[in-house]
């Protein structure tokens, strides 16, 4: 079981996180930053609420480059939650009532900044933040006259380097996801429907830790289907492949990561193509080195890739991306991908081909380093799994 594995930043991290963005903030030349996306939020506050379900009582936080900590704008209905769970340096600034109260607090609490001052809100690049036209445009008018800029890079500099927290809860959210996809495969029955079978790997998942399971598209057949869709009422039968990407939450951090297995029996051609997979996937992890941009490690694939020229994919995308909070976050290792690949960022590498009458994928997840990847996933069998039913 890993549900004693600390997986929720210390106050000491996330204070050293809000200093780092008012550096970059200064370097940026922004006075403050509103921050209204949850996983924002959630890194730079540490502070946990249910009330992002709830789009009545808006959450805010506030980031002043010369005033210590950080603001967080909450309901009043949060004060006993604020006052026993908030870490030192975050400070509440309460509202009553709902959506119209939240956004005149925060429109009043920005205001207090003088008049033209930059203010960056998370919004761009692969961050679209939750936040509200009226405070837009409250703190652009008279007598605000703000200057609202895109915070975006400023927040990602930071958020991609990950640390040693964060690569702990990740593995644990691998380990949770890989260990429910193979132990369920003995759940498995013909006729079962793909929404059965994920509703009870999202039980095992729970059951080994998980706090949530937000990403579980479970597939049957022999290909051709549309993959990241909602579970089905397609049933299992003999011959299927079965696929599965997760996305196991523990605490901050959640798995994106998928397994396959075949139902019945595998021939030689499907043995050979899915050690293929494996082995291009494994070697593309093991090629990426910090300083390589998105586009060099696409290279890296295309080159891989080339082996079996009967293979090449006319159009695949991307071939990896990186992770941390959210299932998906910069870099995408795709073709003209400038983005520069650091040290301790966490990536995955999931090349996918559909042939002899299945998906062969095995997506790995790893912590980048100079001597080559730290492997945060569990890899995926040498060999095809096969269920015999």
């Amino acid at each position: 079981m890993t549900m004693n594995v600390p997986v929720w930043p210390s106050a000491d991290e996330v204070m050293a996180r809000v200093a780092t963005l008012k550096q970059n903030m200064a370097d940026a030349g922004i006075d403050a930053v509103l921050i209204t996306g949850e996983h924002n939020f959630v890194y730079f506050s540490g502070f946990r609420t249910l009330f992002w379900l709830s789009n009545a009582r808006p959450l805010m936080a506030l980031v002043e480059r010369n005033r210590d900590g950080i603001t967080i704008l909450v309901n009043r209905s949060e004060r006993r939650n604020v006052e026993q769970s908030a870490y030192p340096g975050v400070t509440p600034a309460f509202y009553d009532g709902f959506t119209d109260a939240a956004l005149q607090a925060a429109g009043d609490l920005v205001a207090k900044l003088p008049a033209g001052s930059r203010i960056g809100f998370d919004y761009g690049y692969d961050m679209m933040g939750r936040g509200s036209v009226d405070v837009a445009d409250r703190l652009r008018s008279a007598p605000n006259n703000m200057q609202l800029v895109d915070a975006a890079l400023v927040i990602w500099k930071q958020r991609l380097i990950k640390s040693e927290h964060e690569i702990l809860a990740k593995k644990v959210a691998c380990d949770i996801a890989t260990s429910s996809f193979f132990d369920g495969l003995s759940d498995l029955k013909l006729d079962m429907t793909e929404y059965e079978w994920g509703q009870r790997l999202k039980q095992r998942m729970i059951g080994r830790g998980a706090d949530t399971v937000e990403w579980l598209p479970v597939r049957f057949g022999k290909g051709g289907d549309t993959y990241a869709r909602p579970n089905s009422e397609r049933s299992l039968e003999m011959d299927d492949f079965v696929w599965s990407d997760m996305g196991a939450r523990r605490g901050d951090q959640i798995s994106d990561l998928n397994r396959i297995a075949k139902i019945g029996k595998a021939t030689e051609a499907q043995k050979d193509i899915y050690r293929y997979v494996r082995d291009v996937t494994l070697r593309l992890a093991e090629s990426v080195r910090p300083g390589m941009t998105g586009d060099a490690v696409f290279r890296v694939f295309e080159d891989l890739w080339s082996a079996r020229p009967a293979y090449k994919l006319a159009s695949p995308g991307r071939v990896g991306h990186g992770s941390g909070l959210a299932l998906t976050e910069p870099p995408s290792l795709m073709p003209g991908s400038e983005e520069i690949i650091a040290e301790n960022m966490i990536l995955h590498v999931e090349p996918k081909l559909e042939t002899e009458g299945g998906v062969f994928q095995v997506e790995e997840v790893f912590r980048v380093t100079a001597s080559g990847p730290e492997f945060l996933s569990t890899l995926a069998p040498a060999e095809l799994p096969v269920v015999e039913l």
